[in-house]
């Protein structure tokens, strides 16, 4: 059976929705085992009389990195952390296939980078969203956050990781590769673009130029690249843009007639599909030696049933194949 390490703390609801969610996973996936991490005393409590126990490894820790926490302090005395004993498990246990934690983002990152090591070559590993498009289709935003001040080295690295991470989680052969940019004419951005583009040209992937901001959700491309400062932001301004979309429905589902009711709970469920993340998986930390998923801090029960089946895919697909093969071009 295939393992998958879940973090059980740090998500904002506290352990029982994350530890709800991994017995919720055994069920869909019956090819998996789990191993938790947390206060065993409270894990216990929290178990289900008919939790399948032959299925569940819980390893315990007396302590809990919490959000306002720099990142550097996964070094300063938190080896008994939570987030510190799944990075540890997935690390050695050849079994484990990948990690989940709602936790502190730049700890896990941190650790993910030092305690767990980067894929041989790489030196800056990068943190990926995959979104709906309105096409049904999905796009990998890559660096949406884990690197604000990047060169163009980088980028192009990004580029290697998005794409592989789309053959391997969307079973393309030839993922389409953009760079975020103010216009999708070759030329067009600040510097940092314009070197990045004449980098991401000599790659051996299916780069197809600029993208514009609009063009994250139409279905333009598969992988969409930018520098971790502007893919945050962009992320952020279409879950915003989401939320306000379905607000404004709710507003006028208000007011309508009740002939009218299906059309307008149609319509939220066509955004819903489209923009509620919390159903459809994490941020993958891309360049790790195993996959290492972030879930959002508001994660549920569905998020963590999302994201196992997230690196089951990432898994099926050959991501630990397609990761090996880059070599960093910096």
């Amino acid at each position: 059976m295939k393992k998958i390490v879940i973090d059980l703390m740090g998500a904002d609801d506290g352990m029982l929705p994350i530890l709800q969610g991994a017995i919720r996973s055994l069920d869909a996936f019956p090819e998996i085992q789990i191993v938790v991490t947390g206060n065993e005393t409270d894990i216990r409590k929290e178990l289900p009389e008919d939790a399948d126990l032959s299925r569940i490894e819980i390893i315990h820790a007396e302590d809990v990195i919490t959000n306002d926490e720099p990142a550097t302090c996964i070094f300063n005395g938190k080896d008994n952390s939570s987030m510190v004993r799944a990075i540890e498990a997935l690390k050695k246990d050849n079994d484990c296939i990948g990690l989940l934690s709602a936790g502190n983002t730049g700890a896990l990152l941190v650790g993910s980078t030092f305690r767990l090591g980067l894929t041989a070559g790489l030196k800056t590993p990068a943190l990926s969203s995959s979104l709906q498009c309105i096409n049904g289709k999905m796009v990998c935003l890559v660096d949406c956050g884990a690197n604000v001040n990047c060169t163009a080295k980088d980028m192009a690295n990004f580029a290697l990781l998005g794409n592989a991470f789309a053959r391997s989680m969307y079973q393309l052969e030839e993922p389409r590769v953009a760079l975020l940019s103010v216009g999708r004419e070759k030329g067009k951005g600040n510097p940092l673009a314009l070197e990045a583009y004449a980098l991401m040209e000599e790659l051996p992937i299916n780069f197809i130029g600029n993208a514009e901001g609009y063009d994250l959700i139409n279905g333009y491309a598969d992988v969409v690249v930018a520098d971790g400062f502007a893919g945050n932001i962009m992320l952020k301004c279409v879950e915003g843009a989401g939320k306000a979309a379905m607000q404004i429905v709710r507003e006028q589902q208000k007011a309508a007639s009740s002939e009218d009711a299906a059309m307008y709970d149609s319509i939220l469920e066509k955004l819903n599909d489209v923009f509620e993340l919390n159903t459809r998986g994490g941020a993958t930390f891309l360049g790790t030696k195993k996959p290492v998923v972030k879930m959002h801090g508001c994660a549920t029960e569905e998020t963590v049933v999302a994201c196992v089946g997230q690196l089951l895919n990432l898994n099926a697909g050959g991501f630990d194949r397609h990761i090996a093969d880059i070599q960093d071009i910096g």
